[in-house]
């Protein structure tokens, strides 16, 4: 069973996940990065009683509340006022510039051999893109990049690894991703950042949102170092 809600002149369907969630969606071929994440940020500015938690993903919008939900038309009634008259403001992305050493890439034979590129081909190509940031998941603070150049573009690994070191940025089809913590995980790792994207004991705990555009730089194994040891890690 499902509802449907207004925002910013935009149809969607409500539909329940589990007792506590409402995921939205674009109705028809509406669904796109840049909708959802202005869409998300016009939730975030209204006043929906009982709001824990807004996760964006490609297409959709999870809400999470803190009391059990009712059924999706009834729950659609009850904030559809909360929504009436709310309009999108343009709001430039914050932009961030990651440093990568790709020395530290853990799977370059078998992206080389996929791709029919050289290592430093792939590098250039990575590292030149610009990447809006899509979602976060799949553990706190891993980051979702759209934007990858297709011609680098790679499956995900077989036989996932049991460990992967936080920092590690790696490609899945056509995304590329950094995991912020050290994880099992199936992406190619292409290299690894010194920077931090989670920590529990900020707030937000991750600097960077949906919606953000990440630029890559290329620094060597001595710069990665320094600056794991400037940041104490």
């Amino acid at each position: 069973m499902s509802g449907s809600l207004q925002i910013n002149g935009i149809d969607w369907q409500v539909s329940l996940l589990g007792e506590q969630v409402l995921v939205i969606k674009p109705e028809g071929e509406n669904a796109d990065l840049s909708l959802i994440h202005e869409s998300a940020r016009l939730l975030e500015k209204a006043d929906l009683k009982g709001l824990t938690d807004i996760i964006s993903t490609y297409d959709s919008i999870a809400l999470i509340f803190d009391r059990l939900l009712e059924e999706p038309d009834s729950e659609a009634e009850k904030l559809q006022p909360a929504l009436n008259g709310l309009s999108s403001e343009k709001i430039s992305p914050q932009k961030h510039r990651v440093p990568v050493c790709y020395e530290l890439g853990l799977d370059w034979q078998q992206v080389e051999e996929h791709t029919g590129l050289s290592r430093q081909e792939i590098i250039k190509k990575h590292s030149t893109s610009k990447y809006v940031t899509a979602m976060m998941g799949f553990i706190p603070g891993f980051i979702y990049l759209d934007g990858l150049d297709k011609k680098i573009s790679c499956p995900r690994k077989a036989n996932p690894r049991t460990k992967i070191p936080e920092g590690s940025v790696g490609i899945a089809g056509e995304q590329t991703g950094v995991y912020s913590q050290e994880s099992p995980g199936g992406w190619q790792i292409i290299g690894r950042t010194p920077d931090s994207f989670f920590d529990a004991n900020k707030e937000p705990p991750s600097q960077i949102e949906p919606g953000d555009i990440v630029e890559f730089y290329e620094i060597s194994e001595a710069e990665f170092r320094k600056l794991k040891e400037n940041r104490g890690n």
